[in-house]
């Protein structure tokens, strides 16, 4: 059976994603890099708006960055019911300034059949340091998938 999500995904890679129902995924504004049957990888730029009093990305910001593109991952693994994330655990390394540009790859560890791991690693695209790590779990919900 086609992966219909998996494929509309893929047809991003290399602009932003703006086929995502998500209000919140069109203000960070990301641009699919690479995606797989089981991981995905978006970049961000960061905005002015994205960052706390001192002028760093905000460390909500990087969570949400993270929480988004894991939803995503899920997305495409084309499963009939939705699994809403139960918790997500994020260490942050290093700070990120104004007008640089991060990478979130996410990737499935585990897939299992009510619950699945995810994890994530954030990095500045040119310097490769790692800005934060994490790791969720979503677990298996009652509410059938539209699309």
């Amino acid at each position: 059976m086609e992966n219909v999500r998996l494929k509309q995904l893929q047809s991003f890679v290399g602009k932003p994603f703006s086929g995502s129902p998500s209000p919140f995924a069109h203000w960070l504004n990301g641009t699919v890099v690479s995606v797989d049957n089981k991981s995905v990888e978006f970049q961000f730029l960061v905005r002015k708006e994205m960052t706390n009093p001192v002028g760093m990305l905000h460390g909500g910001v990087i969570s949400g960055m993270i929480d988004d593109c894991i939803g995503v991952n899920f997305f495409i693994l084309g499963l009939e019911y939705f699994y809403p994330t139960i918790n997500l655990n994020v260490e942050f390394f290093n700070p990120v300034l104004e007008g640089e540009t991060l990478l979130v790859k996410t990737q499935v560890m585990k897939q299992g059949k009510t619950v699945i791991n995810i994890k994530a690693d954030v990095i500045i695209e040119n310097t490769r340091k790692v800005v934060a790590q994490a790791t969720s779990n979503l677990v298996i919900s009652s509410i059938k998938i539209p699309y």
